[in-house]
């Protein structure tokens, strides 16, 4: 088996069992900012028990905000509730369980594995001769 293959079939393992993503390794690192306007996002550190969110509120007149940082796992399926300038919020918690995985404006689906983007990047290191 040559040197790519062996890279290959490495990638491969790591990404199929998680351990290129895996937040085992420590604590969980997220964006923070809090309700104000504009969001300026801070790195922080989470505690063992939380993961990475979004919390955005809607108000009885249809006002939009929005908060980032770490939340408690048992919360982000939770409705929640938050007054900001004498207003008061509905919430809607969207978590996910990797460093700084909270920077969009709305979370998507995280993704599982970095496999596809390590791929890639080993195609255009060795000048595109990787997957042939």
């Amino acid at each position: 088996m040559g040197t790519t293959s062996t890279f290959l079939c490495t990638l491969f393992f790591c990404g199929a069992v998680g351990l290129t993503t895996s937040p085992a390794q420590g604590r969980l690192h997220c964006y923070y900012c809090s309700f104000a306007k504009p969001c300026y996002p801070v790195p922080t550190e989470c505690q063992d028990d939380e993961a990475c969110g979004i919390s955005i509120g809607t108000s009885e007149q249809s006002e939009l905000i929005q908060r980032k940082g770490c939340l408690p796992r048992a919360q982000c399926l939770l409705p929640g509730h938050a007054t900001y300038w004498s207003r008061s919020y509905a919430l809607q918690h969207h978590c996910c369980d990797q460093d700084l995985c909270n920077m969009a404006t709305s979370l998507q689906q995280p993704r599982s594995s970095l496999l596809p983007t390590l791929l890639l990047m080993a195609s255009f290191t060795w000048g595109g001769h990787l997957l042939h």
